[in-house]
């Protein structure tokens, strides 16, 4: 079966377009840790410190999900006991920190230059959380109107819904879109819409850990430089 050439760009905003995944990292730790449950036994720094790092952890594994959904599997894991009120506070809190530190992932804009193909986003986080962030880092131009939210259509990623959103817009077969994703997540989901599908690895805490998670979550190719990006999409527009 002869494999469609790529038309199309479907982009996730944040550890794609905006580095802003380290913002949101920072901020849920510091909000989540003073709600940890207190420790009965006499551990001290050594303790307070083991726990710290596992909740750092915790959240790091989880980035690219949902706000709402990993607020409560940590919840659950650390039990914390978040009221609603809270989740939505913490919702909230992250939401305007990235909006207004974000900064474009470095290459991004060089990058985007270069390709040519119609482009849009798809991401898990809220529509005004996309739009403050690319607004802020001069990016909004480039996807205005094709601005795509799990918030919006439906089941968040790694549902195919957000993915299969974009393509619609486009009014293409997914099978003509490349997906670029930075989370596990977000490669499931774009695989699941049939999509083809690069992982993006130059943000990631680690990269060399993420680049195989997100190979075996269902990226085609993995890269961790956005001077890559627009030959990795030239390579695809002439797949035969």
């Amino acid at each position: 079966m002869t494999q469609q050439s790529i038309t199309h760009l479907v982009c996730d905003c944040d550890g794609v377009l905006l580095d802003s995944e380290s913002i949101a990292l920072r901020v849920l730790h510091r909000e989540l840790l003073p709600l940890l449950p207190a420790l009965s036994g006499n551990g001290g720094q050594d303790e307070d410190e083991a726990r710290s790092a596992a909740l750092h952890s915790a959240i790091a594994n989880r980035l690219g999900m949902y706000t709402d959904l990993l607020l409560d599997e940590l919840d659950l894991e650390f039990e914390l006991a978040l009221s609603a009120s809270q989740i939505q506070r913490i919702h909230q809190t992250v939401g305007r920190a990235c909006g207004e530190e974000a900064q474009p992932v470095p290459g991004i804009v060089e990058a985007l230059q270069a390709i040519r193909l119609p482009r849009a986003v798809a991401s898990n986080s809220d529509a005004p959380r996309i739009e403050a962030g690319l607004r802020r880092c001069g990016l909004l131009p480039q996807f205005e109107g094709r601005i795509y939210s799990a918030h919006a259509v439906g089941k968040p990623k790694p549902a195919p819904d957000v993915y299969l959103a974009a393509a619609a817009g486009f009014g293409v077969d997914p099978a003509r879109c490349v997906a670029v994703d930075d989370s596990v997540t977000g490669v499931r989901a774009a695989a699941a819409a049939g999509m083809h599908v690069l992982g993006f690895t130059g943000v990631a805490h680690d990269r060399r850990a993420m680049a195989r998670q997100l190979k075996d979550a269902g990226a085609h190719k993995v890269f961790d430089d956005m001077k890559q990006f627009p030959q990795l999409i030239c390579e695809l527009i002439w797949l035969r």
